[in-house]
């Protein structure tokens, strides 16, 4: 026992003089001493000789895995040799065992903090143990974290857009509507993902403008004004039938103020009302010859339809906006004129005499005279070669005049040059003033002129005048806006290149003859003519307000008279020029 103490003591005390390595102390030797010799024959462990108790355990071994073997007491961790633990082994200062290894909780990823506690090493994210605390760092290169939720880590190689499930406003209107009329912003959301936002929900945009509801739909500002999309002056709520092409080929031809073109398919007016397969019914359908008015004329000629200057844009169509019956000059008749003009000088006619002239379109057509507008046949017929006087006196047309030198022009006949006349006698002037349909480009109207005048004062001062002045915004109109008129611009009148129904006399040759003469009058002794019927076509602009003053009067004299028979007014979309010549 004794001796079994003086080895512990010895152990002990070696021990404490070794600081990195174990101490290997061999058996106590026996009671004869031989230990003694062992140890001075430096066999038994000789410290000058460095191969005693402490051998090779006074080495450190740094590196494991490759090269030397970590040193008795220590365990290979990551490529360190690190101390182990145990009963018996504790860890340096600093270190704490977990697990039979020492590591440092301040900095260890799978012991941060205390033993066991693994840090997160999500995805594509640094990560650390710092100060006993597990930390992420930042995305790697090329990586986003967007989802709000580390523990995916960098899960994104897009940048990210939002926070998932944050709101914000949105509002996928023209710029400048929001907020006004109903109009308002919505709201689209974040996706889960953070890289992009939902559709834009709950929001109101500008719609079709709604007709008198004082809501402002198409939220600019203004309530109720539906807009003109084809240009035309007329709205949906102003009973455009068709503003975008989708629902006709020309939307700004169709409208209210067009006229209905019979055979195209289109409702042109946008009144279901007009037929597009059938011309409108006649508004004059017999005779009349007394009392008449000027609206009476324009319908006897087939202008049917009547406007008024102050018709709201939903009724707003084409039509005759006022129709007079005045002297040549334009000036109001007094009571006694207006009286012969409506009686006697005007008439609704269904023929005129017996040798086959006859209305042009519908049944009836118009007739004015400087005598009385009559026929053989009718009651109160005056024999036109003598006449009937009213002792009505006035110039003719100012406008007229100042593009001839302030006088009546001369004629250019088969005569050769005939003198002029003065003076507009004994005329009747049918004013009709038209609001022109929105479609219509030009216009036509046929007229036959039947003279007294023939064959006795051809080519002379006496020779009465026919005339047709166009007032429109049109080009071309001629400086004397007479629309009517022969191949050599002469007026109408016994001179003029159409005068071909009559006895033949002189350079006449009266190519119809005198049939058409029959029972008018006219054939009586051979003296009178007329021509045949007439086409005049003039252009007009879309829309506006023309004015057509149709008039017959003596010249020079207030006998022998004269007379236009009126027909056939009508509409066309297509285009012309200003121009007369035979109808067919």
């Amino acid at each position: 026992m004794k001796n079994r103490a003086l080895w512990l003591a010895a152990t002990l005390l070696l021990g404490a003089a070794c600081t990195a390595s174990e101490i290997d102390v061999g058996p106590a030797s026996s009671s004869s001493g031989q230990g003694g010799a062992s140890s001075s024959s430096g066999t038994a462990g000789n410290s000058s000789s460095g191969e005693g108790g402490l051998g090779d355990g006074g080495e450190q071994n740094t590196g494991c895995g490759e090269g030397p073997e970590c040193a008795s007491g220590q365990v290979c961790v990551d490529g360190q040799c690190l101390p182990t633990c145990g009963d018996g082994d504790p860890c340096a200062a600093g270190l704490t065992c977990c697990a039979g290894t020492c590591v440092d909780l301040a900095t260890d990823l799978n012991h941060c903090g205390m033993c066991g506690n693994d840090c997160p090493t999500p995805d594509n994210m640094a990560s650390a143990c710092e100060n006993s605390m597990c930390t992420l760092g930042d995305c790697d290169e090329g990586y986003f974290e967007c989802d709000g939720d580390s523990a995916t880590g960098c899960e994104s190689d897009k940048e990210c857009s939002c926070t998932p499930a944050t709101t914000q406003p949105c509002y996928p209107g023209p710029a400048g509507t929001e907020n006004k009329g109903p109009c308002k912003a919505g709201y689209q959301t974040c996706n889960a993902a953070g890289t992009a936002w939902s559709l834009c929900y709950d929001f109101v945009v500008p719609t079709a403008e709604i007709c008198a509801n004082n809501v402002d739909e198409d939220c600019n500002g203004v309530s109720d004004d539906v807009p003109d999309i084809d240009g035309d002056g007329w709205t949906s709520c102003d009973n455009d039938c068709c503003e975008v092409g989708a629902d006709c080929a020309d939307p700004k031809l169709v409208n209210p103020g067009a006229f209905e073109f019979v055979g195209n398919q289109v409702d042109d007016d946008c009144d279901p009302a007009s037929s597009d397969a059938n011309a409108p019914p006649p508004c004059s359908t017999k005779a009349d010859f007394s009392g008449l008015t000027a609206q009476q004329l324009a319908e006897a000629m087939d202008l049917c339809q009547t406007a008024s200057a102050n018709d709201p844009l939903p009724q707003k169509k084409w039509g005759v906006l006022k129709a007079d019956l005045l002297r040549a000059d334009g000036s109001k008749p007094s009571a006694s004129q207006l009286s012969g003009m409506r009686n006697w000088q005007s008439a609704v006619l269904v023929n005129y005499g017996t040798g086959g002239v006859v209305p042009q379109m519908g049944p009836t057509m118009a007739g004015i005279s400087s005598g009385r507008m009559r026929d053989q046949n009718d009651s109160g017929y005056v024999n036109p070669n003598g006449g009937s006087t009213y002792s009505t006196s006035t110039n003719p047309p100012a406008v007229y005049l100042a593009a001839h030198g302030n006088q009546l022009p001369s004629s250019a006949g088969c005569s050769g040059n005939c003198p002029s006349g003065s003076g507009a006698n004994d005329a009747v002037n049918l004013k009709l003033t038209i609001r022109v349909p929105t479609n219509a480009l030009s216009f036509s109207y046929r007229f036959r002129f039947f003279s007294s005048e023939y064959w006795t004062y051809s080519c002379t001062q006496y020779n009465d005048f026919y005339l047709a002045l166009l007032d429109s915004s049109a080009a071309n109109i001629p400086p004397d806006h007479n629309i009517s008129f022969d191949s050599k611009n002469n007026p109408v009148s016994v001179n003029n290149g159409f005068f071909d129904s009559c006895v033949p006399k002189g350079c006449y040759s009266c190519p119809s003859g005198t049939g058409p003469l029959a029972g008018t009058g006219m054939q009586v002794g051979n003296t009178g003519g007329g021509t045949k019927w007439l086409k005049t076509t003039a252009p007009i602009v879309p829309g506006e307000t023309m004015v057509l003053e149709l008039m017959v009067f003596d010249v020079s004299d207030h006998v022998l008279d004269s007379l236009s028979l009126l027909d056939a007014f009508e509409w066309s979309v297509q285009a012309s020029g200003v121009g007369t010549g035979p109808v067919g």
